[in-house]
C-alpha cells in the first residue's frame, strides 16, 4: 500500500473515531447540589439494599436531601458517578469505582455498605 493510502484510511479512521465521540459522550453532567448527598448505586446491589434498609428506617433521614443515582441501568447516571469519583481527593477506600457510592455536600467520598452507613450513624 502506498503512503496515500495509508494517510487515507489513517484520517477516515480518526474521523469515525472522533465523530463516535463526540456523539456519545453524556452533553451535560449536572453540577453539585449544595446541602444534598449524591447516593450511587446498582438495581439488585445487595450491599446498596442495606444502606437503603438502613436509610428507611434511620431518625435523621428528613434532615438530609438524598439524590439518588440508579447507575448499572442508565449510562447517563453512570458518567455522573464517574465524574464524582473521579473528583473524589482522596480516592474512597479501594481504588476502583463500585456502587454503593456516596459524596457528601462536603466532598467526601465513601464507597461501601458499611462505611456509608457508619457516616450517617455518625450525623
Amino acid at each position: 500500500m502506498n503512503k496515500i493510502g495509508v494517510i487515507l484510511i489513517t484520517v477516515t479512521l480518526l474521523f469515525l473515531f472522533g465523530g463516535a465521540y463526540i456523539f456519545t459522550r453524556p452533553t451535560e453532567i449536572p453540577p453539585r447540589e449544595d446541602n444534598a448527598h449524591e447516593y450511587f448505586w446498582g438495581n439488585g446491589c445487595p450491599h446498596c439494599k442495606n444502606v437503603d434498609d438502613f436509610v428507611a428506617t434511620w431518625d435523621k433521614k428528613d434532615t438530609i436531601t438524598i439524590k439518588k443515582f440508579e447507575v448499572w441501568n442508565n449510562p447517563k447516571n453512570a458518567e455522573i458517578m464517574k465524574d464524582r469519583f473521579n473528583s473524589c481527593n482522596p480516592k474512597p477506600t479501594g481504588s476502583q469505582m463500585a456502587v454503593p457510592f456516596l459524596v457528601t455536600p462536603n466532598g467526601k467520598c465513601l464507597m461501601g455498605d458499611t462505611p456509608i452507613i457508619d457516616f450517617y450513624k455518625s450525623l
